[in-house]
């Protein structure tokens, strides 16, 4: 009876558990996983953050997956976006406030870059990314490249868990990719805020 007891333990412990090897992912601190040569890795992280306009409702959702190359690719899957072509940035600061969004902050820039693909050097922002077009139905779905930042802690990439965090903005207009320091791309029309 006490070996069936100590088997049953043994059964729930292991249904608990995590008992592949796999690192298990915390949001909120860096994970590190061994590489066959036997250094420390971050673990690579992808993580979905809900999308909002700016009355307040979510219009669909942005996932953003750390690559192993470095940087990260955006999947933004969101409704009711004007036609046209719009600005995509990571903000400073990991906040939504209505109705305007200006508690995000200016461009993610821990590196004090000139704003934009097109300007002179330094450049560009850790949050600068390509402009995407919305067709007339105002269903967005497409992916996006940055290949400057992170979301686990990696040496060379801007973390986008920083101490407050940071917002992903859709702007109305696109960025010029040039003109200083945001690229003329006009209002802010959907928020998400990117936190662990």
């Amino acid at each position: 009876m006490k070996y069936l007891l100590l088997a049953s333990a043994a059964i729930a412990l292991a249904a608990c558990g995590n008992t592949d090897g796999d690192a298990i992912v915390d949001n909120a601190t860096e994970t590190m996983t061994m590489d066959a040569s036997g250094d420390q890795r971050p673990e690579l992280m992808t993580r979905s953050f809900a999308v909002m306009n700016t009355s307040g409702f979510e219009i669909g959702q942005v996932t953003i997956a750390d690559q192993a190359e470095g940087g990260v690719t955006l999947d933004l899957d969101v409704t009711a976006i004007p036609a046209g072509p719009h600005a995509i940035h990571f903000h400073t600061n990991g906040t939504c406030d209505l109705p305007d969004f200006t508690s995000a902050g200016g461009h993610y820039n821990p590196m004090d870059a000139n704003h934009g693909f097109d300007a002179s050097a330094p450049n560009p922002h850790a949050g600068d990314m390509p402009n995407f077009d919305a067709p007339d139905s105002g269903v967005v779905k497409t992916q996006i490249n940055n290949e400057r930042v992170s979301l686990s802690i990696r040496d060379g990439y801007a973390p986008l868990f920083d101490a407050d965090n940071t917002a992903l903005i859709i702007h109305a207009g696109s960025d010029d990719y040039k003109s200083q320091p945001t690229g003329a791309a006009g209002g802010r029309i959907a928020c998400a805020v990117i936190a662990p």
